[in-house]
């Protein structure tokens, strides 16, 4: 246990933690509804070309016939096609879509998957910086500021008038997406008590799937986009007064050498869950030796990059170092493989309802409940039979369903929602699975930058997920199905060559990770020869 942590265990859980993690908590749930509410945004609906007043006239007497994106007008001496310029929707299913209203069919379809992609690219972007920009200038002023742009954002998207502008607000929600997440939890596990942060580290993330859950209510409830969007945005707003009561990491403030700011919240933290601190000299000494403490991992580690420049500069380094040895290079591309997988086919599943035939608003509601056990069964099962069996289970387990859901009928809804539903279940607890797998593979040395490169890969997954369901559906509601389940079937077989880590200590070094390879493979080795000298036994 580090000193700090010491330092929390003083402190202990009172109102002061409390007020931080529900906030967290709160905010999380917010974030799904934009994310995930893009689904009832840019649905792919039914129309038919609306042909302008002027043909009618001119082809009283003559055949004319039109599809969805073309018209033809037949004449006597003549037969010319023309373009389709406006469209009638169908309005059976919402009142009013990003769809229907900016008319987003035909030459234009493309902007319906960039709708939603584009918010996942922006997402990457951020996912880049947050890190540094957080370590940088603080928990609580990133959280602030990813905050407050995102909120006013998204309550802004719901008045624009043009589509151009509205891309424009949901990528710059998508940078600022994981920049509050990242500040938003790493200030939840730095006030957190020790003994608490392992349920808390799991329990702040359950409100993402609770608000999928709720999205589905109102989705049914709200069928134009506008009223839409503008209610699922407004209670982001009173996420913003909490952070006045939010004060920055104690933790950061410390290793920042701001000791004076730091010893103010401590104080604040005391007060508010009634517990006593060191006298102010001993204390403001404790504060010197966590300083020195994290100065000295700072340099036996990563060093601190100066300016943004430097910072790129560690990013090649730090990648480099996850393809330096055969081992880290079949790690690394082992995961990086699994989690361009995870963010396709998850994102692809939970925006892809529109597809599939069954009623949206409900195909929302129950992805978001198979998000519950998937994300809490996998704790015993990780337990008893281990990592890797349980990936590549939850991987195949994905791929049959999705491969089944490819070959049925989209008459039979109850098999539809169901193999969809067994889908989303099995993707959940792989992503969970996954997770925990790659944080026990990577070594010490390089756990942080293999994780965050690894989530990097999830939001490259993401951004292909929209057009690959609108590109290959448009030729069969079958073909995306088919590439997701293909895709996890190809994710757990190659997880099969990732090693076990259950029971094992994790590896502090590259270095002691090829090593202990080695070892193993030197053990292997010699119990193979060992079994074959034992059955050449019989027959001499």
């Amino acid at each position: 246990m580090s000193k700090f942590d010491d330092l929390l265990e003083q402190l202990g859980t009172g109102k002061w933690n409390l007020v931080i993690v529900i906030s967290v908590g709160y905010w999380v749930f917010q974030i799904p509804c934009h994310s995930m509410g893009a689904a009832f945004l840019t649905p792919d609906l039914n129309h038919s070309c609306r042909l302008p007043p002027e043909a009618l006239v001119d082809i009283q007497a003559s055949n004319e016939t039109r599809s969805q994106c073309t018209y033809n007008i037949t004449s006597v001496d003549k037969n010319e096609e023309h373009l389709c310029t406006h469209w009638d929707f169908d309005n059976t299913t919402y009142t009013n879509t990003i769809t229907s209203e900016f008319e987003l069919v035909c030459e234009y379809s493309f902007l319906r998957p960039l709708f939603k992609s584009i918010y996942f690219l922006g997402a990457f972007l951020g996912s880049l910086v947050n890190g540094w920009l957080t370590d940088r200038y603080g928990r609580k002023r990133m959280l602030f500021l990813a905050t407050v742009v995102f909120a006013i954002f998204g309550n802004i998207l719901c008045w624009l008038p043009n589509i151009h502008a509205i891309l424009v607000v949901r990528f710059f929600m998508g940078v600022m997406h994981p920049t509050s997440i990242f500040a938003g939890y790493s200030l939840s596990m730095e006030t957190c008590e020790p003994r608490h942060r392992s349920i808390v580290g799991i329990l702040i993330f359950l409100p993402w799937s609770l608000c999928i859950i709720a999205l589905g209510g109102y989705g049914y409830a709200l069928r134009d986009w506008r009223w839409f969007a503008f209610a699922v945005s407004l209670p982001m707003l009173l996420f913003l007064p909490a952070l006045w009561f939010i004060d920055e990491s104690p933790r950061w403030l410390i290793v920042r050498g701001r000791h004076e700011d730091a010893l103010r919240v401590l104080q604040r933290a005391s007060r508010w869950n009634r517990t006593k601190l060191l006298p102010k000299k001993e204390l403001l000494a404790f504060m010197e030796d966590i300083e020195a403490e994290a100065r000295g991992e700072r340099v036996n580690g990563r060093p601190e990059a100066q300016g943004l420049l430097g910072f790129l500069r560690r990013v090649v380094k730090e990648v480099t170092a996850l393809v330096s040895t055969r081992k880290m290079r079949d790690i690394t591309l082992s995961l990086y493989a699994n989690y361009l997988v995870l963010g396709m086919v998850y994102f692809g599943l939970s925006l892809g309802g529109d597809k599939f035939g069954v009623d949206p608003f409900v195909y929302m509601a129950l992805s978001g409940i198979m998000e519950i056990p998937g994300s809490t069964l996998t704790i015993p099962l990780v337990e008893k039979l281990g990592r890797r069996p349980s990936s590549v289970a939850s991987f195949f387990v994905t791929a049959g369903a999705l491969l089944v859901l490819g070959v049925t009928p989209s008459g039979i809804d109850w098999l539809v929602t169901t193999m969809a539903m067994v889908g989303k279940l099995a993707i959940s607890a792989a992503f969970q699975i996954v997770f925990l797998h790659a944080t026990e593979l990577f070594p010490t040395e390089v756990r942080v930058r293999g994780l965050g490169t690894c989530i990097m890969m999830v939001h490259i997954g993401s951004m292909t997920a929209p057009f690959l369901v609108e590109g290959l559906g448009s030729i069969g509601s079958w073909l995306p199905l088919v590439v997701f389940g293909g895709a996890s079937l190809l994710a757990g077989i190659v997880n099969l060559r990732l090693p076990e880590t259950r029971g094992e200590p994790l590896q502090d070094t590259v270095a002691g990770l090829e090593a202990s390879s080695n070892v193993r493979q030197r053990r292997v080795s010699s119990i193979a020869k060992q079994d074959g000298t034992q059955e050449s036994v019989p027959l001499q």
